[in-house]
């Protein structure tokens, strides 16, 4: 499976980098996080409950950073296992600055197994889309935490997690992924409406 994309940051390069290698920042909005640590150079474990589908369980992980250009780009191995299977990913993280913001690019490429290779594609590939979303949305807040407390000479005020979406949320999440994915630009704003909807039902079902 191999996901990838672009999210434009509110905040300097410099700024962002330290919140991306801030690992209580991380636990606190990835969803479904209920650990992250620190345990030797660039390399973290942690916990992470996750639910795909009529798939569900708990991870155990590790998540080893490698190839570090600060405040540039670093590549991430990333092992994880636990009931629901197993996953083990490669990711890479270019910054770019643009005027007093950050252009963030991501790839990664993931092999998963167990029950989660039941889901099928096109679901995990939503459903990774809408977790990586929620996820960048979270550091990006934590991002503009910290550079207003930088312009007012505070300090940045603790991290409040992310609460994790309910099924009818997630589930429209995914769907919007789907649709996105099956659907052309131009027959997104009206057949989109349709199949979402459509999608909508059938995850509620899976979900139930």
């Amino acid at each position: 499976m191999k996901v990838g994309g672009d999210y434009t940051f509110d905040g300097t390069q410099d700024l962002v980098w330290e919140t991306f290698l801030d690992p209580a920042v991380l636990a606190s909005v990835l969803p479904g996080c209920e650990k992250l640590e620190l345990i030797g150079e660039n390399e973290y474990e942690g916990a992470l409950k996750i639910k795909v589908g009529p798939v569900q369980g708990k991870f155990m992980g590790k998540v080893k950073l490698e190839d570090i250009k600060a405040p540039d780009s670093y590549t991430m191995q990333v092992d994880g296992r636990g009931a629901p299977g197993f996953v083990k990913a490669t990711g890479h993280l270019t910054l770019a600055p643009s005027d007093d913001k950050t252009f963030v690019t991501y790839e990664g490429d993931a092999q998963v197994g167990g029950k989660l290779a039941s889901v099928g594609q096109r679901l995990m590939e939503s459903s990774a889309k809408a977790i990586i979303k929620q996820s960048l949305d979270g550091l990006n807040a934590a991002v503009v935490s910290r550079r207003e407390a930088a312009a007012s000479g505070s300090e940045a005020p603790p991290i409040t997690p992310v609460e994790a979406p309910s099924q009818a949320e997630f589930a429209a999440n995914v769907a919007k992924e789907v649709a996105k994915d099956l659907l052309p630009p131009w027959a997104r704003w009206g057949i989109g409406l349709i199949l979402g909807a459509g999608l909508l039902y059938l995850l509620f079902t899976l979900f139930a």
